[in-house]
């Protein structure tokens, strides 16, 4: 059986070599699914990826580092030969802190680059972007996804805010209408539901309130005549 994403498929434009992979030590890893935009072959090498001629990666789960300490120590010597040498650490248990600090001191002291993912599919695109830039220097590549990721973070803290800007105008439109005379905070949403904004209820008549579910001809009249009276100055 085929597996997904090998160079049995058709390679996309550009590629002369797809990622090597080790066979031995990454088949069946899950997030090998997620590297969907380059060509990967399994095969026998040391790494347990090659991403170009001169650089080869390790690929370690922390919560599998935590149990084996002294595993990736042993894998190091793997990287002999590569010009750049990748440690792709999966960050996947609640308190990383002190085993960080730990694995970035065994990187300084290998000669190896230590790069943090959060998620498989994050990994798998670290990948990706190591082959698609093969020829630029890792430190490029590594800041240009740190580049995109503060972006998509700055993109998704606009929308928060926008949302969090919408709840704060709803909340006060219902704290107007509530105010009304035997207006309750139920009929102030139902209102504002309806008509879907304040200026729209500004605007309805009497008919069109006293149709408003729970709202009858007493309550209604004191919404129409509200925003009808003139503020006193």
């Amino acid at each position: 059986m085929d597996v997904p994403g090998t160079s049995t498929g058709v390679r996309p434009q550009g590629f002369s070599n797809p990622i090597l992979i080790n066979k031995q030590r990454q088949q069946g890893n899950p997030m090998l699914k997620f590297i969907r935009n380059v060509p990967y072959e399994m095969t026998v090498i040391k790494p347990d990826f090659v991403c170009g001629s001169s650089c080869c990666v390790l690929y370690l789960a922390l919560k599998y580092h935590k149990q084996h300490q002294n595993y990736i120590e042993t894998r190091f010597q793997d990287g002999s030969g590569y010009e750049t040498k990748i440690l792709l650490i999966l960050v996947n248990i609640d308190e990383p802190t002190a085993l960080l600090k730990d694995m970035n001191l065994y990187c300084l002291r290998a000669g190896w680059i230590l790069i943090l993912c959060y998620s498989e599919e994050e990994a798998a695109e670290y990948l990706e972007n190591l082959k698609l830039s093969e020829k630029k220097k890792p430190e490029e590549v590594i800041n240009s996804r740190e580049q995109f990721k503060e972006k998509q973070r700055m993109i998704q803290q606009g929308r928060q805010d926008f949302k969090n800007k919408e709840t704060q105008l709803y909340e006060a439109a219902i704290k107007v209408v509530s105010s009304i005379r035997a207006v309750t905070v139920t009929d102030a949403k139902i209102l504002l539901g309806e008509f879907g904004s304040l200026k729209n209820l500004a605007m309805a008549e009497k008919e069109q309130l006293e149709s408003c579910p729970g709202l009858g001809p007493i309550k209604a009249d004191n919404v129409f005549n509200f925003f009808r009276t003139q503020m006193r100055k």
